[in-house]
């Protein structure tokens, strides 16, 4: 009975921590939203934590690319725009980051 879970311990011990880090991932995107309008520099940390928490979430990639955006780099938001879409190419924040960015560049 110990030996049986053991085993499903093992077995299922790596969906745990991947849904533990997709969730850390997203707490830090959002906290990183929230500080955005104060602390850029600090945005850019959380959210650069963020995708490296759990960097198959795009979510935490468009989130990056929309800190970045505010942060009027273009170029670094394209980038996490590209691994976003390449992730999540139907998720509504990864549309709504190429509208952003695509905006950006009509202003310009």
């Amino acid at each position: 009975m110990i030996r049986v879970i053991i085993l499903l311990g093992i077995l299922f011990s790596p969906f745990i921590v991947n849904a533990s880090n997709k969730s850390l991932s997203n707490d830090l995107a959002l906290e990183a939203i929230e500080i955005s309008e104060k602390d850029l520099d600090s945005a850019i940390f959380l959210v650069q934590q963020s995708v490296v928490a759990d960097p198959k979430n795009a979510k935490a990639w468009a989130t990056a690319g929309k800190i970045y955006l505010l942060n009027e780099d273009i170029l670094s938001a394209e980038r996490f725009y590209k691994k976003a879409k390449a992730l999540g190419p139907l998720l509504k924040d990864v549309k709504d980051l190429e509208s952003l960015i695509n905006n950006k560049k009509k202003e310009e």
